[in-house]
Order: C-alpha cells, then structure tokens, then sequence
C-alpha cells in the first residue's frame, strides 16, 4: 500500500479498521457490521476479483442498499479494480448501457437478487463469497466511474481516478472534526457520486455509517433521533420536504454536529429552517459536479451572513484546487472553469465531448473543467450560482438532461414535436413533458419508466396544441411552464 496516497479511500477504511477493528462500521435497519467484519468481507471479495478478473479491470456493483454492496465496493478497492454502481430501480435497458460503456467484467450483487435480474446483466455474477482465499490489498488507479444523464439519448461516464478521490477525503477527514464517536447519514443512492462521502468520510473517521430502511422525508426525523445521527448529508430538496412536512421545528434535530447539503442550489429560507431544527450543528453548502470529484467548493453558514431570501452562495474552492470564471458581457460574471487535483479527464468513451468540456487557456499549461454554471464572483471572492450556460438542470440532485428525454420520445410523437421542461413548485424541480399534438400519452410514459430512471421521468405528459411562440417568434417556454403552475395552485 505504501504506493497509495495516504488518503486513498481503501487506505482510510483499512487504517480505521486496525484501530477500531471492534467498533460498528455499518448499520442497515436494525443489522451491524464492525470493521473487523466488513474488512473480512472486503478481502474475500477482493480474493474472487483478483482470480476471476483482469487487473484494474471495473466491476459493477448492484447497488441495493444491503452489506454486499458496501462490502463490494471496499473489496473492489481492495482489489486495485474499480467499481460500477447499478442503481437497483433503474430499468434493464440502462444497467445494459452503463455494463456495456464501463466494460465491467463482473458484477457483485446480494444473493437475495433473483436469478431474473442476474440473468439480464449477462456477465459473471459474485453472490457468495464465503469460501474465498483472502488477498493482501492492492494498489489501484481508478477508484470508479460514474454515469450522468446525457443529451444525445444516454447515459455517459466519468471515470475518477483515486487519487482525484484522495485529494477530497484529506480535506473533508483535515478540514471538519469527525470522530470515532461520529454516526453518519447514509441517504445517497449508491449511483451518486455524493455517496462516496457518506462512505469514506465516515470510515476515515473511525464512525458509523446508518442506512435507513425508508429514506422517505417523512421518516427522516425519526430516523435521525433513533441512530443518534451527528453528520447529516442530503440534497437540498430533501430538507426543503420535511420543512413543508413542518419536520423542522426549533431544536427538533439536537444530535446533529455537521449538516452538509449538496446537489442543488440552497435557499436561504431552507437553511435557515434547518439551523433552527439542528442548532448545535454547523451547516454547509457544498458545490461540485461529478467532473470535480464530488465537491470542490464549500460555503459554511454562520449568522453573520443570515439572509432571509435567495440561494446560498457556493463558496470558494478547497484544497490545491483553483476556479476560475470565464467572463462574457458582465463584469465579475462568467462561465465557472475548475482546475486542480480533483478534476478528472474526461468522458468515458466520448472524445468529442471530453474535448468540449476539458480545455486550456491560451498559453497555459492547466487543465480546466468548463463546468456549463455560470457564477458571479463578489468582492470578497464567494462565488455565487447564477444559473446555466445549457438546458442541463438538476432534479433530487441527480443532473438531468431534458433532450434525452425528448430523445426517446421523439420517433413514437412524429411528425409531431416534443419539448421536456424543468418546473420548480413547492422549492421541489420536476419535469414536464409538452408535445403539440393530441394523443395517449400512456404508451409515452410506459416507453420511458421501460427506458429511464425514476428520477428522469417527467411527472406527466400535456398535450397543448401548438407551442406558444414570443413576439420574435421564439418558443414561449415561461408560457408553456404557467400553463402548469396554473393547474397546480
């Protein structure tokens, strides 16, 4: 291992492992693993790759929220391989897209999955591993590669190195006070990126990870309160839930030291709510795209710059990162460039757009991540979200391309068109699908849950006739999106 960074994540967990071999290190629903037994698990796992697979090859993981899974991830690690999540709701046709992409070899999956779902991934499946010979760790250079919505009618990947992951964790486990004694949210699908902090923060800490068994806001408070949670992570949208469910009443989360929020802009009406829910908590915005390693800018609020309206700023960069705003017509405005050790190379497989995206300036050396947000630097340098630069947008966190949507659709609208939209009620961003000519829009649904995660999949599809057109005769988008603002109110 000497040859890993010493923040690498199998070199946190393991260094955890030595010394708090006996100390709960996973909790699902009312189950316990210590580390002593999530290490033995990760060994043997990473003993089946080693002999069934080749070096640094990538595994897929089947990412339903039970031990193997977790075990699975480390025992790739462990291995000097890589790992794939498939998310456990997304529909057979994107597991098939993703396996095909990565080129995973392997998957590993509980062997409380059905011989149906195994049997659709059409690669080797590790369901047991309990007569394994256990194998030493081994050095690896890609820590795993996860997939994004894209705009050409598919998902694309981003490999991230280890090292990219390293440079986060030695900030995160430096920066904040996490201790052994620390219990840890676990509330990010295991197939966004933001989980790799639930993960490694958590055992580079020494602490405990808690999954919930219903992850529903409804449920949050009560989960928070019966696992003592102390270091909450979550999209934004999810507090914003359980305030409309009046969940964050004064002093309702009292366990909570650290509260981090990422993956969607922030309301100042939100996190507010939420420090007088969690008032012996620090809370914090944390910005970044899965091109930046998880987060790579941090704002952390205090009352000293308590606002009663608005988005929270994104903050400044961390680490031996730098960002840099590419202007255009506005002073202090611009398109929010990143450069540094957590910015990866590029698109898994897509040379084109890895080209779009990843750039150097005119006589310099530095390789920049042209991230499509476009920000405004303040006078004390805070960088704040403005909005895109594109039609991406962000739904529960996840980030979302409308045309693929439109994509899938388009051939069963023909010779009709097809526009998707982002439709924000209630502080929560939905999609919705409006096409110009009268049809069932059953079949259309049906098509997409076959072809889309849930999260992708538009709330409904309208009918509206022709598309409302301004005075220049450009499409009328806000006409479009008050249509349904109106029926909801």
């Amino acid at each position: 291992m000497s040859a890993l960074h010493p923040f690498d994540p199998y070199q946190v967990f393991q260094a955890a492992a030595k010394r708090y071999a006996d100390r709960i290190a996973l909790r699902i629903s009312e189950r316990e693993w210590t580390y002593g037994e999530l290490e033995t698990h990760a060994a043997a796992i990473a003993g089946w790759c080693e002999r069934n697979t080749p070096a640094e090859a990538r595994i897929a993981v089947f990412g339903k929220k039970e031990v193997a899974a977790y075990a699975g991830i480390l025992g790739i690690l462990r291995s000097g391989r890589s790992y794939v999540p498939l998310h456990p709701d997304h529909p057979p046709v994107r597991w098939r897209s993703v396996l095909e992409q990565s080129g995973a070899a392997a998957c590993i999956m509980p062997s409380s999955i059905g011989s149906d779902i195994a049997e659709e991934l059409r690669i080797p499946i590790l369901n047991d591993w309990s007569n394994e010979v256990h194998v030493p760790p081994i050095p690896g250079t890609e820590a795993y590669v996860m997939f994004t919505s894209g705009s050409t009618g598919g998902p694309k990947g981003v490999p991230v190195p280890r090292h990219n992951v390293a440079a986060y964790l030695e900030h995160m486990l430096t920066r904040y006070s996490f201790t052994a004694e620390d219990r840890f949210s676990q509330l990010f699908a295991l197939t966004f990126d933001l989980s790799v902090h639930d993960l490694f923060v958590c055992w580079g800490s020494g602490a405990c990870l808690c999954v919930p068994e219903d992850d529903s806001a409804l449920r949050m408070s009560g989960y928070v309160e019966a696992n003592a949670i102390s270091s909450w992570f979550s999209v934004p949208s999810l507090a914003a839930l359980m305030r409309s469910m009046r969940s964050l009443r004064t002093g309702a989360l009292p366990s909570l030291k650290h509260s981090f929020f990422c993956g969607e802009v922030l309301s100042w009406e939100v996190a507010n709510s939420w420090r007088e829910a969690a008032s012996n908590s620090i809370v914090v915005n944390l910005y970044g795209p899965t091109e930046a390693t998880i987060a790579i800018t941090e704002f952390e609020l205090s009352q000293a710059n308590e606002q009663a309206s608005g988005t929270v700023p994104l903050g400044r960069v961390f680490g031996k990162n730098k960002a840099k705003c590419v202007p255009d017509t506005e002073p202090n405005e611009g398109e929010l460039w990143l450069s540094g050790p957590q910015v990866t190379e590029g698109y898994l497989g897509r040379p084109e757009e890895t080209a779009n995206a990843f750039k150097q300036l005119t006589g310099g050396n530095e390789r920049w991540y042209a991230t499509g947000d476009r920000v405004r630097v303040d006078a004390s340098g805070i960088l704040h979200f403005i909005g895109r630069t594109d039609e991406q947008v962000k739904v529960l966190g996840h980030r979302v391309e409308p045309a693929e949507v439109d994509a899938l659709l388009a051939p069963l609208v023909s010779p009709g068109n097809v526009l998707t939209l982002p439709v924000t009620l209630v502080g929560i961003t939905r999609l919705v699908t409006f096409i110009d000519i009268e049809m069932d829009t059953a079949p259309l649904m049906e098509h997409l849950r076959a072809n889309l995660p849930a999260y992708m999949v538009p709330e409904w599809i309208a009918c509206v006739g022709a598309f409302p057109t301004t005075a220049h005769g450009k499409l009328d988008r806000a006409t479009l999106i008050s249509k349904v603002i109106d029926e909801q109110i």
